[in-house]
């Protein structure tokens, strides 16, 4: 099993609360976020870790430290694409089973354990009500997921993708393929890589696993940090 970490973004909206570095440096119960993330991986056995970085870098190079294996790569366009981009950077690791991690998300390590219990694909998903900025998943009866996107109506919508999932080797090479359409046919780089997600889940399984009790914030304003403080706190 490998595993793919985004973390190049900037992270613009922490601004007001003075914070300047790639949100997966927050920290939080002393350990920051990539921290966090990689210890998940570690306790259940992933190793190889690619890991796509882009504003200032060098940060969150120096902040890994000692780890089994990291292949770091770099999106040099890191201010004018999106994660779409990025995950295509990291295509080559898309060829067989991959855990995929977005950087500035908070979870229990559990989360990951239940994604990799999972027969196949799979994504981690919070059942919830949402609003117009959460990425939204529609299932079947079978738990199946059959859409993926911020434009959904939540009405319809069993809750928010929090980032972190589970692709079997087959519907990474699938997604490699449909990465490859938007970004380099198509030049749509500024999208979110749920796009190329929900291309995948249109022809193969992509199951939803809830999180139930477990816990898991992504981090994209003050507001958030300050939930995740509070729910962590525990």
């Amino acid at each position: 099993m490998r595993a793919i970490i985004l973390a190049a973004g900037v992270g613009r909206r922490l601004a007001p609360m003075g914070w300047d570095k790639p949100k997966c440096l927050l920290e939080f119960g002393g350990r920051t976020l990539l921290s966090r993330t990689l210890g998940a991986l570690a306790a259940y056995g992933v190793e190889d870790v690619a890991i796509v970085v882009g504003h200032q870098q060098e940060l969150v190079q120096a902040g890994v430290g000692d780890y089994p294996r990291i292949t770091w790569i770099e999106n040099p366009d890191f201010a004018t694409t999106n994660t779409i981009h990025s995950l295509w950077l990291a295509h080559e690791f898309l060829n067989d089973d991959v855990v995929l991690c977005n950087a500035d998300v908070l979870f229990d390590a559990a989360i990951l354990g239940d994604l990799m219990a999972c027969d196949g694909s799979a994504l981690a998903v919070e059942e919830k009500p949402c609003g117009a900025e959460e990425v939204k998943v529609v299932i079947d009866s079978d738990d199946r997921i059959t859409r993926i996107g911020k434009e959904l109506a939540p009405v319809d919508c069993l809750g928010e993708f929090i980032g972190v999932a589970k692709f079997d080797r087959d519907a990474a090479m699938a997604l490699a393929v449909s990465l490859r359409r938007y970004n380099e046919v198509l030049r749509e780089r500024g999208l979110f890589f749920e796009a190329a997600v929900g291309d995948v889940a249109s022809e193969r399984v992509l199951r939803a696993v809830r999180l139930g009790g477990h816990r898991a914030v992504e981090i994209d304003t003050p507001e958030d940090v300050a939930a995740a403080r509070r729910l962590f706190s525990a």
